[in-house]
């Protein structure tokens, strides 16, 4: 592929009127002012693909009338490597890999500027772990989300794999990844097989690099480790298995010898932030108290970055603080709790609920959800399969529905242990907590609505197929606006993941409206049958999931 110049994102108007566009949604100025139609705009890979036939004939013509000899060269172009401007480097050499032919690659722009190789093949052979690594960027990397809903570190992974090397701990570890959450389908479940043997790989190379004094202040290195310990807990969801959390140990590890001079850049914060999230969930899954590692990551941290994923994470960190001193009491098969200790665990969850509750009141205007009535024409028992009670909400992107799901469930695990400590006093709750527990069961209900709604948006009426987005696969959207390609293809690859927890977090009620435990049972059943995970859940209420996503939310 000829490098032809930085394609134009402007719309269709300003281009065709060699004027700057400024891109503003869902109309730019210039068509605003001037009472045009603003058609929109190109998706970024729409542009990188388009036909170039016309500009390299008439470059070649241009090239061949100022030198005749250069006539045979064009002939025989396609037979040499050709060189390619990737991350504005024109050296011919390719951060992953090599470029063979002009047809076999091509370099495409992202929106953060950076270029990635995606390898198109001449016919469809690509190895499963190219197929699996073009998909994973593609599909979950690449897709635009809200600036304040980024408490993850997945679309940080561009720039640092854009210039690792194709054998390098980073590559291997972004291979084995793409591997596990490609393989969630059936035609591709021995994807998650293959991608054991990159793991291992580069589980030697991380023994390795953390013992390199340059290795392990890396950006590079912490981006790995944090995608293994993704991997783990994306294996781990599917084979219901207990994750061990050693690699958010090796995270924190990481983090506290890089130290604050080496955590300035923006990568190296959101990195930070990222390794922050994922051990929350583990302490919380685990009911370890996280107040001194809360400490040592808070001191390390930029004090200009703020989001609201980054408060919601610094309030939940005390979620595992209070399981961390209320499991060993309530779940003492051998002394029964003093009246003085429940006593301390209720004032205890009831401190944490009053910081947590001020969460909402913070978050971005367009983060609240909205009704939506796209399912309402669907038969009555098919929409029972889809909808529960008839609510369907629609949300800014996926990744603002996840993190709204993982303040649900937060929430939900203090009313349970709200609601656990108040049964086990003796005598029975007075008067006094009687309107304690009356509240605690109507906001379990409310918690569980809310989650309930967010189900369609999530999944829409996928049933099977993986992380693929179907075309058959309808989700809901406002009434003017159909569902963007973007929302599509991260509701398919993504959705099932992010509702999961919630979702087994909500089946732990006990005093739900007839019906919607099966209900909610039904809709974990229907994600493990999408996504390919093995072992059907037998009592939803024995689980100890976190509130949040399996991969920490990327």
């Amino acid at each position: 592929m000829v490098y032809g110049g930085k394609p134009s994102t402007g719309c269709k108007n300003c281009r065709k009127r060699k004027i700057k566009c400024d891109e503003q949604r869902p109309a730019c100025t210039q068509c605003t002012n001037t009472d045009r139609i603003c058609p929109g705009y190109a998706h970024l890979f729409d542009l990188v693909l388009r036909d170039q036939t016309e500009l390299v004939t008439r470059k070649a013509q241009r090239r061949d009338k100022r030198d005749p000899r250069n006539v045979r060269a064009t002939a025989t172009a396609a037979e040499r490597p050709v060189t390619v401007v990737v991350a504005g480097r024109s050296d011919g050499q390719r951060p992953v890999g090599t470029f063979c032919t002009s047809s076999s690659n091509i370099a495409s722009p992202t929106q953060s500027g950076y270029f990635l190789p995606l390898s198109l093949p001449k016919s469809f052979h690509d190895s499963p772990e190219e197929q699996a690594v073009n998909g994973f960027f593609l599909n979950y990397v690449l897709i635009p989300r809200h600036p304040h809903s980024k408490r993850g570190y997945l679309d940080c992974l561009l720039p640092l794999y854009q210039n690792a090397r194709h054998d390098s701990l980073l590559s291997l570890a972004t291979t084995a990844m793409a591997l596990a959450i490609e393989g969630g389908s059936p035609s591709t479940a021995h994807y998650r097989q293959l991608s054991r043997s990159f793991f291992g790989r580069a589980l030697v190379k991380t023994g390795r690099a953390i013992r390199d004094p340059v290795e392990s202040i890396k950006d590079e290195t912490l981006m790995a480790v944090l995608l293994l310990s993704f991997y783990e807990r994306v294996l781990a969801t599917a084979e219901t298995k207990d994750i061990s959390g050693v690699h958010d140990t090796g995270a924190v590890a990481l983090v506290k010898h890089r130290g604050k001079e080496n955590g300035k850049s923006e990568i190296s914060a959101r990195l930070l932030l990222a390794v922050q999230t994922q051990v929350v969930d583990h302490c919380i899954q685990t009911a370890s108290p996280f107040e001194k590692t809360s400490a040592d990551l808070d001191s390390l941290r930029p004090d200009a970055f703020e989001s609201a994923a980054s408060r919601l994470t610094s309030l939940s960190a005390r979620l595992s603080d209070l399981t961390a001193y209320a499991y060993p009491i309530l779940k003492n098969m051998r002394q029964f709790p003093s009246q003085e200790q429940l006593m301390s665990i209720l004032d205890y969850a009831g401190d944490v609920e009053a910081q947590l509750s001020t969460w909402p009141d913070t978050v971005p205007n367009d983060w609240h959800w909205r009704p939506s009535h796209t399912f309402d024409s669907l038969p009555s028992q098919e929409s029972k399969l889809f909808v529960y009670n008839r609510r369907v909400d629609i949300y800014h992107d996926i990744w603002v529905a996840s993190i709204w799901n993982s303040y649900r469930g937060t929430m939900l695990m203090i009313q349970y242990l709200t609601l656990q400590s108040l049964g086990m006093l003796n005598p029975p709750p007075l008067s006094a907590f009687a309107y304690r527990i009356v509240t605690a069961i109507n906001k379990v209900q409310e918690l569980i609505d809310d989650i309930c709604g967010s189900v369609p948006f999530n999944l829409g009426t996928k049933t099977f197929g993986g992380p693929s987005d179907r075309s058959e696969v309808r989700y809901p959207d406002d009434g003017i606006n159909k569902p963007s390609s973007d929302y599509r293809k991260s509701a398919a690859g993504l959705g099932g993941w992010f509702i999961i927890e919630p979702l087994k977090i909500a089946a732990r009620a006990i005093s739900l409206r007839d019906g919607q435990q099966d209900w909610i049972v039904k809709q974990i059943e229907r994600i493990q049958r999408i996504y390919t995970i093995k072992k059907p859940i037998d009592d939803p209420t024995s689980a100890m999931p976190s509130p949040h996503c399996p991969g920490g939310r990327g």
